[in-house]
């Protein structure tokens, strides 16, 4: 009897283990507005059901040397999805990678649009400088959100405070 108890739940569990990864959502997906969503790593059918909820263009911040977006740039093409790439490196993003971020999210045509990395990190950072210098937010309600969104690592926290520091209208 026991063993087949035991039986039961195994299967019970794979299943539904199973069930969860074959309709798992992408990692760390938070929609903030009607206009922006963000996340992590979205696979080549979540990039069909991002179409699907209306996003119309799709914002990369992973690098070549991490990942291969050339599948993801294709299947967005081929979704009729506009596609840019930022190639941020968690260890070192750059001022000017934050100047075409902010380029890119400050035009219309360009939304409503998905912004991911790997694990919404990267998008955090970017995102929480976005708030405070464009959406006049404090630093701290902004961080919060970017806390939100996936931002973990305290040399991207470092790095959007001081970028808001040095690009804050005074």
């Amino acid at each position: 009897m026991r063993l087949m108890v035991a039986s039961i739940l195994t299967c019970s569990f794979s299943l539904l283990v199973f069930g969860q990864q074959a309709s798992q959502p992408i990692m760390n997906f938070l929609r903030l507005n009607t206009e922006i969503c963000t996340g992590g790593q979205p696979t080549l059918d979540q990039l069909s059901d991002l179409k699907k909820q209306g996003v119309t263009t799709i914002i990369n911040l992973r690098t070549p040397q991490e990942y291969d977006g050339g599948p993801e740039a294709a299947k967005a093409q081929e979704l009729g999805l506009r596609y840019f790439n930022i190639p941020v490196a968690s260890n070192g993003p750059k001022d000017e990678q934050v100047v075409e971020f902010l380029k890119l999210t400050d035009d219309p045509k360009n939304r409503p649009a998905f912004i991911h990395c790997a694990s919404a990190n990267r998008v955090g950072a970017f995102w929480m400088i976005r708030r405070v210098l464009r959406d006049n937010w404090t630093v701290d309600a902004a961080k919060t959100e970017a806390t939100m969104i996936g931002m973990r690592a305290q040399n991207l926290i470092d790095f959007a405070t001081q970028y808001i520091a040095k690009n804050k209208p005074k």
